[in-house]
């Protein structure tokens, strides 16, 4: 759940916009569907027994690796492929991570040691977003982190966790709350307002120019 005011949720969202690019955050939600559906189709050749298991590993390898291409694609330099470590991108002064959230439990987010020190880095962003000084005024963000988070609350034809939903969210600091938190889908949205905004009228109007009397032809007669 987001903690800030609506104030400076809006601040964070131009942030949020004036650093990631449109088309990277939309290649993040197709990698996690991709990478999902392949996972599920290959676990669902188990036995039953094996497939949840089975499962989660195989679903953690294709979307790592389709989540690493999106980022690769553009721009955003991954870290490379290596068994279970997390895939991290950085575009702006933002890291990307992506992270899975099985039926909306939000819990036991900080039992990976390198997530809680990325969500460290987004001090800055609270204390200029979120818990505003009245006497001091906070620096701009030099450096943060956005999560991708994969909601698995469905199941499909074959009893596997399924993906439902991929939202955009910024952890607090200590992990225990969340600094912004939105739909992928309603996101994509403030790209739209924004480019509404700043796109500009340059259709200047031109008064119809009245032709001279002529007086004359080539030949000088009147």
């Amino acid at each position: 759940m987001s903690v800030t005011s609506a104030n400076g949720r809006e601040a964070l969202e131009q942030l949020i916009i004036g650093q990631v690019p449109r088309d990277l955050i939309m290649a993040c939600e197709d990698a996690y569907h991709n990478g999902d559906g392949k996972g599920r189709l290959q676990a669902s050749a188990f036995a039953k027994g094996h497939r949840p298991s089975a499962a989660g590993q195989v679903k953690h390898f294709y979307i790592n690796e389709a989540f690493h291409e999106a980022l690769e694609v553009h721009g955003a330099e991954p870290t490379p492929l290596r068994g279970t470590r997390l895939v991290i991108g950085r575009v702006g002064i933002f890291n990307i991570v992506r992270l899975n959230v099985p039926g909306h439990k939000w819990v036991n987010l900080r039992r990976s040691a390198t997530r809680t020190a990325l969500a460290e880095l987004n001090d800055m962003i609270e204390r200029k977003y979120v818990q505003g000084d009245f006497f001091t005024e906070a620096g701009e963000p030099t450096g943060g982190t956005i999560f991708v988070l994969g909601v698995m609350d469905g199941i499909d034809a074959s009893g596997i966790a399924q993906l439902t939903q991929v939202m955009l969210a910024i952890p607090a600091p200590d992990m225990k709350s969340w600094l912004y938190m939105s739909t992928i889908s309603d996101f994509l949205n403030l790209y739209n307002q924004a480019d509404a905004v700043v796109q500009q009228d340059n259709a200047l109007p031109k008064l119809k120019t009245q032709p001279k009397k002529q007086i004359g032809n080539d030949q000088g007669n009147q």
